[in-house]
């Protein structure tokens, strides 16, 4: 099949597919003219690379798991490894969070911030609470710490 078909099949864009070649983790055929022929294995590819990203594994690492996962023989060994330095390293992530977390509410507390309140003095309804705006992203990505 081609990338636009193998694209459609998935539900992963023909841009991300490249991307997973660029990064090794697909390696489909190829024409006389160059055009990319998958094979329904790839597409089984696909669906892991899928979830291992969801899982917070990045390319290097599904690049690792992909034969010990898709091969005749699973590797446990090589999975359990990886998926516990990943749970490792979102545990230590997480506690990264929480306590950036309290730090916030410790400073919030002490520069005397109260929390949101809307409410009216008289007996009307609350009023209309619009969210709160969200902060500008930070240019940490916590996956590099």
């Amino acid at each position: 099949m081609r990338i636009g078909e193998l694209a459609a099949q998935s539900g992963v864009s023909v841009r991300a597919l490249r991307y997973y070649e660029e990064q090794g983790l697909l390696n489909p055929q190829r024409t006389s003219s160059g055009q990319r022929l998958y094979s329904s294995k790839d597409s089984l590819s696909v669906a892991r690379i899928q979830e291992l990203f969801a899982a917070g594994f990045c390319s290097t690492v599904i690049r690792e798991l992909l034969p010990a996962l898709l091969g005749d023989q699973r590797d446990i060994d090589t999975m359990r490894v990886a998926f516990d330095a990943a749970r490792h390293r979102l545990e230590s992530e997480k506690q990264a969070v929480e306590a950036e977390l309290s730090e916030l509410q410790r400073l919030r507390e002490r520069l005397g911030l109260a929390p949101d309140a809307h409410v009216r003095v008289h007996d009307a309804e609350h009023d209309p609470h619009a969210p709160a705006p969200t902060a500008a992203p930070d240019h940490r990505d916590r996956r590099l710490r």
